[in-house]
């Protein structure tokens, strides 16, 4: 019997994926549970849509994310944290730091979970590069950490 997967199944596949099981694996297993419906030609149409989609709105996102670096070109975000005379932090900058930062002076809204922080976390003032990394995509911009 033909189905396709709603979620992954270990030793059978992946989402979206269409897998010939047995008959009886699939009425008493993955229908149950919800993890399979049978493979109908609108349900195997409906899969390659929402493929499409997916790829469709990847591209919007890594459109939005160049668009977005492209403004922070030649630009230097400024970080104000205090320190202490030796130039350590009282408390660490990570990733989701310098997003919260960069929506707050620049207006660009960067997920942390695609940053990649040189030495992360920071935990001394200094310049820091911050590489981005979406797919293939990669870029880099650079944060330098001042005291207050």
């Amino acid at each position: 019997m033909k189905v396709i997967l709603l979620k992954s199944v270990p030793k059978v596949g992946k989402k979206d994926d269409v897998v010939e099981v047995s008959t009886g694996y699939a009425e008493n297993a993955l229908f149950p549970k919800k993890l399979a419906i049978i493979a109908t030609d609108a349900a195997i149409a409906g899969v390659k849509t929402r493929a499409q989609h997916k790829v469709a709105e990847k591209e919007i996102q890594h459109n939005l994310l160049d668009r977005a670096i492209g403004m922070l070109e030649g630009k230097a975000l400024i970080y104000k944290a205090k320190v202490n005379e030796k130039g350590s932090l009282f408390s660490k900058v990570d990733a989701s730091d310098i997003s919260a930062e960069l929506l707050k002076q620049f207006r660009i809204s960067i997920d942390a979970s695609l940053m990649k922080i040189e030495g992360a976390p920071i935990k001394q003032s200094g310049t820091y590069t911050v590489t981005i990394t979406e797919g293939k995509y990669t870029s880099q911009f650079s944060v330098e950490i001042k005291g207050e």
